[in-house]
């Protein structure tokens, strides 16, 4: 749908769920659960899962009261802080929300880097770098292009994290082992690690705000935001 600007408008699939979905479906998730489990046993990796979803339900639920007792114009989360706390506020949390999306970008960037060097044996850390260079490049073009073509190639990238979903259960199902299972409940030796292991898997639930920051590109903002976002959590 085009609106008379010539501007594509998105719903709450395109323009939240699946940006959120995507996120939340992030490289800390594939490459950190593992570690969080070594360190402080499966009871308590579950333990930490649930504290986090519990933060993002209540966040987002203060984020849908906000979405639906006022118009949500362009600027996400910007927008949404200057409007309820204050302008002062707005600016000093929009910066740091800029810097930290800006380092977010290099982080799944270098992520993604890292996997392909090790899967396929391409060499060290300097090639990782030039893979990283070249995916944010890649990416580059595509926001520049416009907003319709980056969420079209999300549509490719959501098929490929569901098939890697389901090749993960497939080979949990195939692989089960009781006596492992037993092993990793627990951690002989996890004192200490609680909240090391919480602060290194709490950014994986972060993504689900997402969907706020395309608030300028939905058709109906104060709808599909609460909407998507608690469908993504």
């Amino acid at each position: 749908m085009f609106t008379g600007s010539g501007r594509t408008r998105f719903g709450t699939f395109g323009g939240v769920f699946t940006p959120s979905v995507l996120t939340i479906l992030g490289i800390i998730l594939y490459m950190r659960t593992g570690y969080v489990v070594g360190i402080v046993g499966l009871w308590e990796a579950l333990l930490i899962m649930g504290m986090c979803f519990l933060i993002s339900v209540l966040t987002s639920m203060s984020l849908a009261v906000i979405a639906t007792h006022m118009r949500i114009k362009s600027g996400g989360f910007y927008y949404v802080i200057s409007r309820t706390l204050g302008v002062e506020f707005g600016g000093a949390l929009g910066l740091i929300l800029f810097l930290s999306i800006s380092i977010g970008v290099a982080f799944y960037a270098v992520g993604l880097a890292e996997v392909a060097v090790t899967i396929w044996d391409l060499g060290g850390a300097q090639t990782a770098q030039w893979i990283a260079a070249g995916a944010i490049l890649f990416f580059f073009v595509f926001a520049w292009i416009g907003a319709d073509w980056a969420t079209k190639l999300q549509y490719f990238v959501m098929v490929c994290v569901a098939a890697s979903l389901v090749a993960f259960f497939w080979g949990a199902f195939e692989s089960y082992d009781p006596a492992s299972l037993s092993e990793n409940l627990t951690v002989s030796d996890s004192s200490g690690f609680f909240w090391v292991a919480f602060a290194l898997f709490f950014p994986a639930i972060t993504g689900f705000t997402q969907g706020l920051n395309m608030s300028g590109d939905l058709k109906d903002p104060e709808r599909a935001i609460p909407l998507g976002t608690f469908l993504a959590v």
